[in-house]
């Protein structure tokens, strides 16, 4: 093939590459993309500014994104982050963009399958469960009912599923405590916040604790006796 055929290749791949990731919701780096195309940045900037110009895209140091890219896109660091959040990254060696794009390619069945068991009560969509998520996120104190007595001030810290139950992992009155979330009701987020710390976290985290979760108010009722 000429020179120049395979010079339109070349452009004609580096676009649909810039397309795909822009519209991703990718976050492109100018010196970047340069080194990863073997181009000059001037090339890349060309592309994006001239040959890409029908697309809503803004630029902010050398980076490039969608206009709108703040809306509905997601990228593969979200994915990985929520895969980091539910604790599903350990079942993989590595979640690399390679894998992701074999793993969510709609064209084809799944690989994997991962089962685990279904919660046996699902969260309602307007229960405590969307409260309680946000209150953990700005680490604000909650008041709720717990099989039908008062907790005050709690500050939660993870929401765990476990052989099919939700528990509510949290310090009250500088103690920790598990509750059952089926068992909540009422639940209120204050406007008092806390500071998180690191080594109840890394207790909440920690293997042995999450197991022992189903037995947790029986365990602390025989300490308290």
């Amino acid at each position: 093939m000429p020179e120049q055929g395979h010079r339109y290749d070349r452009l004609a791949s580096r676009l649909a590459i810039l397309v795909s990731r822009l519209f991703m919701g990718e976050l492109l780096n100018v010196k970047q993309l340069a080194q990863e195309f073997g181009v000059s940045e001037r090339t890349v900037q060309r592309d994006l500014r001239e040959r890409l110009r029908y697309l809503d895209t803004e630029n902010n140091g050398g980076c490039f994104r969608l206009r709108d890219a703040r809306g509905p896109f997601r990228t593969n660091s979200d994915i990985l982050r929520f895969a980091q959040i539910t604790s599903v990254a350990h079942y993989f060696p590595a979640l690399d963009p390679r894998l992701l794009s074999v793993l969510l390619d709609s064209g084809q069945e799944s690989p994997c399958i991962i089962w685990n068991a279904p919660p046996r009560q699902a969260p309602t969509l307007f229960g405590g469960f969307q409260v309680i998520v946000q209150a953990i996120i700005r680490n604000r104190r909650i008041h709720f009912l717990h099989q039908g007595h008062q907790q005050s001030a709690v500050a939660p810290y993870r929401l765990i599923c476990l052989d099919g139950e939700w528990y509510l992992v949290a310090l009250s009155k500088e103690r920790i405590q598990v509750f059952t979330l089926s068992a909540i009701t009422d639940v209120v987020m204050t406007i008092s916040s806390f500071a998180q710390n690191c080594h109840t976290s890394r207790i909440f985290q920690d293997p042995r604790f999450i197991q022992a979760l189903p037995h947790f108010q029986y365990i602390s009722g025989l300490i308290r006796e």
